[in-house]
């Protein structure tokens, strides 16, 4: 679906703003917020209720001091999300906005304004990082306006993939890489996939098996995820320089699959879809 309205979350079910009215900038505050406030309200509101390897999350809050919205910049699940598309050869010199969500209550161009300042709240806390890479996937009707709004640089497409799907919600790779190797965050892995609807490991069962036996008896489906397009944010002069030879695209419209003339990156994506229609 093609759309000039902003879509927001409430209760993980999507929702719209209404087209007549626009941000008031004094009715509205950005800070830093706790990692455990962020995961509380992704996990009440976002269809992708995971928390994702967060190094910074912002808030957006309202006219009654309440959270209305929350960005939260996160490590990729791979370090060429942030080489692929940034230039920079050090991944610590990039991040990655893994999740974007405002509740129905906040007014349409929200995100630009949110955005904008939650960069800001980012090189505050973090100033080493100098470019943001994020997605926009063309399959659920998310082109990245927002991000042609905030000037971000189209990079193109990332190549498809497969991942796997549990009632129709896609776990992360890094989640599944932990519940393998029995990382930290392992467990909290495991809760997920059980509050998504899959039966907790047997006793004795190692990590692996339990997955294993999730695919064999279809609770954990694969699923082939079309390219998605890949946005940089270069935040400094430093940035703006590194990236000078990569692409700097056209804004894309609605495709149901990449432009067969769009660059494909080899940088994996993490799973991050932010739920608006950008």
């Amino acid at each position: 679906m093609e759309t000039s309205r902003s879509q927001r979350w409430r209760e993980r079910r999507a929702l719209w703003t209404d087209d007549e009215t626009v941000i008031d900038p004094r009715a509205y505050s950005v800070d830093l917020i706790a990692h455990d406030v962020a995961s509380t309200f992704i996990s009440a509101h976002h269809y992708l209720p995971n928390y994702p390897a967060a190094q910074v999350a912002v808030g957006l809050f309202g006219p009654r001091g309440t959270l209305a919205g929350v960005a939260v910049f996160a490590r990729p699940a791979v370090d060429a999300v942030i080489t692929a598309h940034t230039g920079f050869t050090d991944p610590a010199k990039g991040t990655v906005l893994a999740r974007l969500l405002l509740l129905d209550g906040v007014p349409q161009n929200g995100e630009s304004f949110f955005v904008a300042r939650a960069f800001d709240v980012l090189r505050r806390e973090r100033p080493a990082v100098e470019a943001v890479v994020s997605y926009s996937d063309p399959q659920a009707g998310h082109i990245g306006r927002v991000y042609a709004a905030l000037s971000g640089a189209h990079r193109g497409v990332t190549k498809p993939r497969i991942v796997l799907r549990l009632n129709g919600t896609t776990v992360s790779g890094r989640t599944l890489s932990k519940i393998r190797t029995g990382e930290r965050g392992a467990a909290g892995g495991v809760d997920q996939l059980v509050r998504l609807g899959a039966p907790r490991p047997r006793p004795h069962e190692t990590p692996a098996a339990w997955l294993a036996r999730l695919q064999r008896e279809r609770v954990l489906l694969r699923h082939r995820q079309d390219g998605l397009y890949a946005y940089c944010f270069e935040l400094t002069r430093n940035a703006r320089r590194e990236g000078r030879d990569l692409p700097r695209l056209p804004y894309p419209k609605v495709l149901p699959r990449p432009h067969p003339m769009l660059p494909i990156f080899s940088g994996a994506p993490a799973e991050i879809d932010k739920g608006i229609a950008a």
